[in-house]
């Protein structure tokens, strides 16, 4: 399929490149019409570039991992820079043969993002290839692939395998700018990344519903306030541990509209770590001390409560005791002592063991 046919379709999106795919950038570019199709792209090639672009430092720089999350983020650019459906966000990142000796592998990854699916693609190179065929080769396997993913042509480089998440139905509302939510509600929730999802949240789910004597629905967010948005991939993985109708999916990464959009009648309460709880209170999380100011009186005006489990932090068990709380949220928490509960594993320490 040719770029001018590509450019002539109603997709529309942005690019981030690092490591390699300048040679794709510049074969997009150099055909009339690209400006209808791209919409931006960058090539953060330094590791502090990266970092500041994906907003943390990835564990390494040419992975699966740091492609998909380049094309999320490119994907959310495009979504800030044109109000439509055909959208996409394309991430590669690159380890091609270079002027000095490499560790690892000579490879790329290839991932697009658009609002019905998510595709990751490894390229294996070799060294017997010089630099500029590797990049020639990363440019048409990349274009293939985009296009395939587009639905605009067939794959060029079935060699080259490409993984597929599809969004599943109502999945692809989640990643639209308007709130939505999508699964039974109730009373009572359960926010957390659940990655992975363990014995201790278990445990904590089954207290919580004697404790509340109500029905608690675990909270799954796509969106994050500190990380990318889940793909597909990521959703679909989280999704399994859970059976169907135990988990409330939403978009909404601040408690202020988690308690706005999940509650009945008013009424709503939230089960949370004293970690979590803390960070509910950071002014960092939000514009101005005013409107923290705001939120916190939204808490206790709306009847929100919130259900904090207690966990040792630098070998001290924390509470909302240890913690500066304005007096009128205080009220409306419950602290779940040492005693009812005290479990000290946490998901990113079981990560790390895999």
């Amino acid at each position: 399929m040719k770029v001018a046919d590509l450019h002539s379709s109603d997709w529309a999106g942005v690019c981030y490149l690092t490591g390699g795919g300048s040679l794709l950038l510049s074969q997009l570019l150099s055909v009339p019409g690209a400006s209808t199709t791209i919409l931006d792209a960058q090539v953060p090639y330094s590791n502090e570039a990266l970092a500041q672009l994906l907003g943390s430092k990835p564990e390494q720089a040419c992975s699966e991992t740091t492609a998909r999350n380049l094309a999320m983020k490119a994907f959310m650019s495009a979504q800030q820079l044109r109000s439509t459906d055909s959208l996409f966000g394309l991430g590669i990142t690159a380890s091609l043969s270079t002027n000095r000796k490499k560790r690892g592998a000579v490879r790329a990854f290839i991932a697009l993002q658009t609002m019905s699916r998510s595709q990751i693609t490894e390229v294996k190179l070799t060294d017997s290839r010089t630099r500029e065929e590797q990049e020639t080769l990363l440019a048409d396997v990349a274009y293939s692939k985009l296009c395939v993913g587009l639905e605009l042509a067939h794959d060029s480089y079935p060699s080259c395998k490409t993984h597929t998440a599809h969004a599943q139905i109502s999945h692809s509302r989640l990643y639209e700018r308007e709130p939505f939510t999508l699964g039974a509600r109730t009373k009572a929730y359960f926010p957390g990344a659940f990655n992975p999802l363990h014995s201790g949240h278990r445990r904590m789910h089954r207290l919580a519903q004697e404790l509340l004597q109500c029905e608690v629905q675990y909270e799954l967010s796509v969106k994050n306030v500190d990380k990318l948005p889940l793909d597909y991939f990521a959703l679909n993985q989280r999704l399994n541990q859970f059976a169907p109708d135990e988990v409330v999916l939403t978009n909404l990464p601040h408690f202020f509209n988690k308690a706005k959009y999940l509650s009945t009648n008013g009424e709503i309460s939230f089960v949370v770590g004293i970690d979590t709880f803390a960070r509910i209170i950071k002014p960092k999380y939000y514009d101005t001390g005013e409107q923290l100011d705001e939120v916190i009186q939204f808490f206790i005006t709306s009847g929100t409560k919130f259900l904090v489990f207690g966990r040792t932090i630098e070998n001290k068990f924390k509470t909302i005791n240890d913690l500066s709380i304005p007096e009128g949220l205080r009220q409306r928490c419950q602290q779940v002592e040492a005693k009812q509960f005290q479990c000290d594993v946490s998901s990113s320490t079981l990560r790390s063991e895999t």
